[in-house]
């Protein structure tokens, strides 16, 4: 079932903070505007309320994200229709983007009054320079993270204000990612002091410098809704079909090509479903709130290759944070090698050959790990191979033989039947001891035991890892349980 992601941007235009660059600080909203706008808001609470209670068939409104032109959380009917949402069952997380201007305790009270659930809720926190001391705003965040409240913090990369963000980043407590954004309107490219500077901040500030091209099939999971139910995918979009109030409400999966030839925000490009987003923030990346692996796990046909240098700089800031890399291929050993040479160096070894040969490398030591497959399978796989048309690959490391391959010509691949038909004439002989599983014009045979899944497992029991805090990306059938029991979704094969 599909998780949507849904944000909201209602009437709201009006900010308490008076920052000079901002347009919203110099509209001033009155009583009969804020009245609609907090119309408008409970009829979009109710709506989710009601679809969370009738379970609309694939798919569940799993994360409810306010992201006003204004400041919403001074405003109390914020509060009462985020606490109401995170009552529902269905939903994981709901927050807003702030200022943090409210006071703490009165806020949640309005929360908790509503029914909220604290553990759910998410806080997108902007620093602004203008308005707030680093030392205040930093204190108004630990107090949330005290109160048990999921928060990011950040500022706008402005060149002469890197002092100042660098101080924040020192009074923030570690839990709080302080992330920075692009400066519009600068007039010029960053210098290279200015990049290292920030990146030392942020260590995925690289991600705001990047060309990311638009492609619909990365944001079909999730929705943005104006004030009226018109809808778009994210915040900088077209409208998509059909309008939130009505039935459907955007549920058509043929959405048009984007009109964006790129995604040049990160409400655009960190909604996206890909496989970086995941690892970094989870099921629900809006937030922004980093998932903080200590261990990662990655397919390489499809997941990291093809890759541009965007996948080398990911790879490196999360090795930079002492997160440990591990490959996660139905490759051997030395293909992968092949492979991978310019991303190697941030690895720690991996899963190899569908989870046949399992390898940590460590500074004092390697530790290995093999399924090994009994050597009468080759002489018996050699008198069908007249019948089915096959050569035979054969894999071993140290002397133990661990994956057979049988290929055929390109232009007569395998299918599952004839697979199928073929093991059953095999297996018999190796009753319970075998997995197969089809790559092209390649049929795969390795122990039963082996699979990723499993070799995600050993790896972590090795280095003393709980599964919760691992992560694991991969875009086939072969990478579904792995993905699955570490939380994640089975990515396309564009990573960035």
């Amino acid at each position: 079932m599909n998780r949507l992601t849904v944000l909201y941007r209602g009437s709201l235009k009006s900010c308490n903070y008076h920052c000079t660059y901002c347009p919203f600080s110099k509209h001033s909203m009155g009583k009969r505007e804020l009245e609609q706008d907090k119309i408008q808001w409970f009829r979009f609470v109710e709506s989710i309320k009601q679809r969370s209670a009738q379970g609309e068939a694939g798919e569940r409104i799993g994360a409810v994200m306010v992201v006003p032109y204004g400041e919403a959380l001074i405003h109390p009917w914020y509060w009462e229709g985020l606490g109401q949402v995170s009552c529902m069952e269905k939903t994981d997380a709901v927050g807003c983007q702030t200022n943090l201007s409210f006071s703490v305790p009165e806020a949640l009270d309005w929360f908790a009054s509503a029914g909220g659930k604290v553990e759910k809720l998410r806080l997108w926190a902007t620093f602004h320079p203008e308005m707030v001391s680093e030392e205040d705003f930093a204190g108004k965040c630990k107090r949330l993270l005290a109160e048990g409240v999921s928060l990011c913090a950040g500022a706008v990369g402005v060149p002469e204000q890197i002092r100042r963000i660098e101080k924040l980043k020192g009074l923030l407590p570690e839990e709080i990612y302080l992330w920075v954004n692009r400066m519009d309107g600068l007039r010029r490219a960053y210098t290279y002091k200015e990049k290292q500077a920030f990146l030392k901040i942020d260590p995925y500030f690289w991600r705001e410098l990047e060309r990311t091209p638009s492609q619909v099939i990365q944001c079909a999971e999730r929705r943005f809704i104006e004030a009226d139910g018109r809808m778009g995918l994210c915040n900088i979009s077209q409208k998509i079909p059909g309008n939130w109030y009505e039935e459907g409400w955007g549920e058509e999966k043929d959405f048009p090509a984007c009109r964006r030839k790129e995604c040049s925000c990160y409400l655009a490009y960190g909604g996206r479903k890909d496989f970086m987003n995941d690892i970094l923030f989870g099921p629900y990346p809006v937030f922004r709130i980093p998932r903080r692996p200590k261990a990662v796990f990655l397919d390489i046909e499809g997941t990291l290759l093809p890759y541009k240098e965007s996948v080398i700089q990911g790879l490196e800031a999360l090795a930079s944070q002492q997160v440990r890399l591990f490959f996660a291929t139905t490759l051997p050993l030395e293909d992968a090698l092949r492979r991978c040479k310019r991303i190697w160096h941030v690895f720690q070894g991996g899963i190899f050959a569908g989870g046949s040969h399992m390898i940590l490398m460590q500074e004092d030591e390697i530790r290995e790990y093999i399924y090994e497959l009994d050597r009468g399978l080759i002489s018996l796989a050699e008198s069908f191979r007249g019948e089915f048309g096959y050569q035979i690959l054969s894999y071993s490391h140290k002397g133990q033989l661990y994956k057979l391959t049988l290929i055929r010509p390109r232009k007569k691949p395998w299918n599952c039947q004839e697979a199928g038909c073929l093991m059953e004439m095999l297996e018999p002989a190796y009753a319970e001891k075998l997995r197969w599983y089809v790559e092209g014009n390649c049929l795969q045979i390795v122990a039963r035991e082996a699979d990723k899944a499993n070799g995600v497992g050993m790896i972590l029991g090795w280095l003393g890892i709980p599964l919760k805090d691992a992560a694991a990306a991969g875009d086939s059938e072969e990478d579904e349980k792995m993905v699955h029991i570490t939380g994640g979704n089975l990515h396309s094969s564009q990573p960035f």
